[in-house]
């Protein structure tokens, strides 16, 4: 065969992966979906054929569990328990296949038949007829490495990193695929659960009644897919009572009802040992407990069924998604304190919402995945090499980057992995238009659609993200706007030189340095070391005068700047007398040892005084 094709436009690329999603959304049947994604990487990048093998229970071994251009002799010989084996005892028995799965990496041979490591791949090669082959891991967030894709090509061909990539973004496809089947078959889990309850119910007639309609509405919910607020809202009305859903953080995801609605307990009273207690209890029990408060207002905690003095109606249950605490369902004031039944209805509405933190968090990790992907083509040295597909793949995230947009960068110290913190920052900024977010370099980077009141938006972030990550020191630097594709570049640069030069001196707080103008080349251009000791070195006499006599020599300098050298105009924004001013100017000429006259002094002073304000400079 010649050379493979190459590979399709993005518009085929879209559609292909619009298709294998509406096919996931439907509910189709898993080994058609899985077999869509192999026929589409045989069409897309130039394969004659592709398999999608996922891993046995016990992970002994790889069977093929959806693929396009196969022989069925050849999916059986290799779906056998005995062909590729996952650990196998030695080369002859190894296969690319399984070294994907097993190093969670991409794993490519350009000729089978100089890959002597692979003993495997000299009996299966000559049955199908192939002699090259890629296999990518399906990687999937919540649990691991599910199996591989691999493609293979009937001539021995090099892969390039384009064709690695979209097998990649396919092999993500297939995760995402194994992954929803994962959550219907927990949905289904929950709704076989929940019928168990009505053996529990049988106790009585009016607790049975009441707990078969709880079973169906429920039943209605998960199957409507009403989402977060619709489950919180239902549990709600059921019991009478205010439901909040937190995550870890403590952040609200959820509420109702939307009047009378009563808080669970601020974070004073989390901090009292009885309530941490009953905290720390969900981390370790998968049961509903109970908060109390006694007459005088002090908390107390007792696993429900203990009970501890006088309640006051505070019910918290456990979101446990993986295994781990990943939210939490407090159940605040309802009408009576909760019968058995009625907990092990919270306890179920708990399991769904486990189910929707989930399918969000998945959601989360794709886009942000997305996000970091665009960020840096779109930052690009030289600008993207690509721009409609730029602004195809912004608007595909609801991002229209025609607009003009607001460059920030967000530094945090000490640097490391931040998970989560897109929505963090989003959760921020849910009152504007959301921010595109991701990672770049040491970085991450905030784009603004520009309009008004983004300087509080900004403050808001930081604040939240000073409160999830209270071990970090978090800078914000908010760089020029960006009126086109090309301007994000150079206003990221401007930006990051800002972060950088702050975080030189003493990190924390918020920069603004959108209307620099030549102050904004040097800090795209200039090392943050020499900046500070420009400043320093210049300004240090002024300083130490206002230090010492407690002159008002800088902040005459600054207004005088800024009124375009004016002493009259200064004298006025100041209320001085003009005289006042000249002799302030004379007295910083004569401490700089510079004539004000001269255009490249102001420009220097005008710099220096910039650089002081971002780091803060204090003239020592």
């Amino acid at each position: 065969m010649g050379s493979p094709e190459a590979p399709s436009t993005l518009r085929s690329w879209m559609s292909a992966v619009g298709e294998i999603a509406r096919a996931v959304n439907a509910a189709e049947p898993l080994d058609g979906v899985l077999a869509r994604v192999a026929e589409q990487a045989c069409a897309l990048i130039g394969f004659e054929y592709c398999a999608v093998m996922l891993a046995e229970p016990g992970e002994e071994h790889l069977r093929v569990a959806g693929s396009w251009g196969l022989s069925r002799d050849y999916v059986a010989l290799v779906s056998d328990t005995g062909s590729l084996l996952i650990h196998p005892a030695g080369p002859n028995l190894d296969s690319p296949a399984a070294e994907a799965y097993r190093a969670g990496r991409t794993v490519a041979v350009s000729d089978v038949g100089n890959a002597v490591r692979y003993g495997r791949l000299r009996h299966l090669a000559p049955k199908q007829g192939y002699r090259a082959l890629i296999a990518a891991p399906l990687h999937a967030p919540a649990a691991g490495t599910l199996g591989v894709v691999v493609a293979y090509s009937v001539a021995a061909r090099e892969f390039g990193a384009p064709e690695v990539e979209l097998v990649e973004l396919l092999a993500d496809q297939a995760a995402l695929a194994c992954e929803a089947a994962r959550l219907r078959n927990d949905q289904q889990n929950v709704i076989t659960e929940l019928s168990r309850t009505n053996a529990e119910l049988q106790r009585s007639r009016a607790v049975t009644d009441w707990a078969e309609r709880q079973h169906r509405a429920l039943m209605r919910l998960v199957l409507d897919e009403v989402g977060l607020a619709g489950l919180v809202a239902a549990l709600a009305d059921t019991l009478g009572a205010s439901v909040t859903v937190e995550d870890r953080h403590s952040r609200v995801l959820a509420r109702a009802p939307a009047t009378g609605y009563r808080a669970p307990p601020d974070e004073a009273a989390r901090r009292r040992r009885p309530v941490r207690a009953a905290l720390d209890t969900l981390a370790r029990h998968n049961e509903v407990v109970e908060v109390r408060f006694d007459r005088s207002g002090r908390p107390g905690a007792s696993a429900v069924g203990h009970p501890v003095g006088r309640a006051h109606g505070v019910w918290v249950a456990p979101v446990v998604v993986g295994g781990e605490l990943a939210a939490r369902l407090w159940v605040t004031n309802p009408r009576a304190a909760p019968a058995p039944v009625e907990r092990r209805v919270i306890e179920r509405f708990a399991l769904v919402v486990a189910l929707e933190v989930l399918k969000h968090q998945h959601l989360v990790d794709v886009e942000e995945r997305l996000s970091g992907d665009l960020i840096g083509d779109l930052l690009h040295p030289g600008g993207p090499q690509h721009p409609q597909g730029v602004l195809d793949r912004a608007a595909a995230l609801g991002h229209d980057l025609d607009r003009p947009h607001v460059v920030a960068v967000l530094a945090l110290d000490p640097p490391g992995p931040t998970p989560r913190l897109t929505e963090v920052v989003r959760a921020a900024a849910r009152q504007a238009m959301p921010p595109l977010v991701g990672p770049h370099e040491d970085l991450h980077v905030l784009l603004f659609p520009d309009g008004p009141g983004l300087d509080d938006v900004l403050r808001g972030v930081l604040a939240q993200v000073e409160l999830a990550l209270p071990e970090r020191t978090a800078t914000i630097a908010i760089g020029p706007v960006a009126d086109g594709l090309a301007d994000h570049g150079s206003a990221y640069r401007v930006a990051r030189g800002a972060v950088r030069l702050r975080r030189t001196a003493r990190p924390g707080g918020l920069v603004d340095v959108r209307d620099l103008g030549l102050a904004a080349f040097l800090l795209e251009e200039g090392a943050p070391d020499t900046l500070r000791r420009f400043a320093r070195n210049l300004l240090r006499p002024v300083v130490a005068h206002d230090g010492q006599r407690g002159g008002d020599l800088l902040p005459t300098l600054r207004v005088w700047l800024a009124a375009g050298c004016s002493t009259s105009a200064t004298a006025r924004a100041l209320v001085v007398h003009p005289n006042t001013v000249g002799y302030r100017i004379a007295s910083i000429e004569k401490l700089t040892g510079r004539s004000l006259r001269r255009s490249d002094t102001r420009l220097d002073l005008q710099l220096a005084l910039t650089v002081r304000d971002i780091v803060r400079v204090d003239g020592r």
